[in-house]
């Protein structure tokens, strides 16, 4: 039976003779596959990299309240969707070309959205879902929103709030006094009580959830929010939190301010600034980044920690009937400056009171897709176009060679010479083009290690430059001030710390008729 063994320069597992393949490539050229540079991203980041745009669903007794952050402190009756569907949103979010939902399990409020054994103060415990049971229906909506993700193939994400207004004795909670509700008040170091082993629990019950035909959830992402509007000092315990998530679903990113597995963007505009690194070097255990820093990162940082935009498409991150989602225009301006820069971007749309995304925010989405699918889906590039490279490592034109960023796949690159930290490519088009933005993607698998590109056109028998950028990273999407018309793209990598690996490079525009 064949065994399987390493090949660095495909990144998967196959038989022997692929081994030997490998081995032979490296005798006859003299050139071992290029070192990992630094920090590199973990399986499951990789493929958090590649999801690009998603659904944030808030969704809780704010929703019906008015509020943000769940200061009234209602009772679990306030609660009460009239329509609730589940499959509407996740269809939603599929026919907008969204990877996936994550949902507001347990807000700032401190309600909980699933069956919890952790309090009373959970949705299950008030009229609309003592109703939905007694029809014999699903209350749990964790677990309603985590099927429907699986029913129109998107991945789910669950938001659980450390800072918990609940349990915090600086939050006042006048309505609950005396009632099943008036719980221990044990958030913050100086309180009574363990606010970490409760959290531990409430996060070891989602961690392990399972649907009604007892299939288990696979989560995609862990949103531990940092936010909170209290004085109360509590000091969470990351370590745990990050070891449960590990042990009970490993492909998970856990993301928070920053860290483990991303980090915040820095502001709440679904956008950064044009040098984005994917690397920090603090977790979240130590002094928070500002949201500058975290908007640029740390170049040649100690963790690999990429960021995440979070934006509403509307005013609030809850429903509120007097507000208006944002255009299609809008949007697409917030995806070229978050996913356009390597950022991912997760989009909040909340359902209304009747428990459904809002036709009008629906459409929305639709109108920005079809925006989306029309700019990116006119690509120039295809595998058989003449491309040439300025080196090619150890003259391994099939491993290395320049043709590889045209073929689509996620594994193969162009690489120069370890001794070489500049080099370019020059793509004929085929044909005279109208061209007015360009992808580039770095081979990420293997460290961030470009610092400088500049992109020309050749214009009248001479190059002009129509792109400059610093940081490249998983994904570029530089559109130029000005469209060019052109039959060749130089492509030139100016500084990078380690030698340059090109993994994808595409040219959007449009074929220019013939006189």
């Amino acid at each position: 039976m064949p065994t399987g063994v390493w090949c660095a320069s495909t990144r998967r597992w196959g038989l022997s003779l692929a081994g030997i393949a490998c081995w032979l490539a490296t005798a006859v050229y003299g050139q071992a596959p290029p070192a990992a540079y630094l920090r590199t991203p973990s399986t499951q980041q990789l493929e958090w990299h590649r999801l690009e745009y998603y659904a944030f669903v808030h969704f809780g007794p704010n929703t019906f309240t008015g509020e943000e952050w769940g200061q009234s402190q209602s009772t679990p009756d306030i609660f009460a969707p009239t329509a609730l569907d589940t499959d509407q949103w996740a269809k939603s979010f599929a026919d907008a070309g969204m990877a996936g939902m994550i949902l507001t399990a347990k807000h700032h409020d401190g309600m909980a959205l699933w069956d919890t054994n952790t309090t009373a103060y959970k949705i299950g415990n008030g009229k609309w879902a003592k109703d939905r049971v007694a029809q014999g229906l699903n209350a749990d909506v964790v677990q309603l929103a985590a099927a429907s993700a699986k029913k129109y193939g998107i991945k789910f994400g669950i938001y659980l709030s450390p800072w918990d207004i609940h349990r915090d004795p600086a939050m006042p909670k006048p309505r609950l006094a005396r009632t099943i509700y008036d719980e221990p008040q044990i958030f913050g170091d100086k309180s009574p009580g363990d606010y970490n082993e409760l959290y531990a629990q409430q996060l070891t019950e989602l961690v392990t959830l399972r649907l009604s035909d007892d299939s288990p959830v696979e989560l995609s992402e862990l949103w531990l929010d940092g936010n909170s509007g209290s004085n109360t000092v509590q000091t969470f315990n990351w370590t745990n939190f990050r070891n449960i998530i590990r042990q009970h679903q490993p492909g998970a990113i856990m993301w928070g301010h920053q860290g483990v597995d991303a980090r915040w963007v820095g502001n709440e505009d679904g956008v950064t600034v044009a040098t984005n690194w994917h690397t920090i070097s603090r977790t979240q255990d130590q002094t928070h980044y500002s949201g500058e820093d975290l908007q640029t990162g740390v170049r040649d940082g100690t963790y690999w920690t990429p960021a995440e935009a979070d934006a509403r498409l509307r005013g609030g991150w809850f429903y509120h009937s007097n507000e208006k989602p944002k255009t299609a225009d809008a949007l697409m301006d917030m995806y070229l400056q978050s996913v356009g820069r390597s950022v991912n971007l997760l989009l909040d749309v909340p359902p209304d009171k009747t428990g459904q995304i809002v036709k009008g925010d629906a459409d929305i989405l639709l109108q920005f897709k079809a925006q989306r699918d029309a700019f990116l889906n006119r690509a120039i590039l295809k595998p058989g176009l003449t491309v040439s490279a300025s080196s090619i490592r150890g003259g391994n034109d099939t491993l290395y060679g320049p043709a590889n960023v045209l073929d689509g796949n996620h594994d193969t690159y162009w690489a120069v010479h370890d001794d070489e930290t500049t080099g370019s490519l020059e793509i004929g088009l085929g044909g005279n083009y109208t061209v007015d933005a360009i992808i580039t993607q770095e081979h990420i698998a293997l460290g961030q290690r470009i610092g400088g590109y500049v992109i020309d056109a050749l214009v009248n028998d001479t190059y002009k430059t129509v792109i400059r950028g610093t940081s490249l990273g998983y994904k570029r999407i530089d559109k130029l001030d000005t469209p060019v018309e052109t039959d060749q793209i130089r492509f030139r990598v100016t500084q990078a710390n380690a030698t340059p690996l090109i993994n994808s490079f595409q040219v959007l525009g449009a074929r220019n008729s013939s006189m």
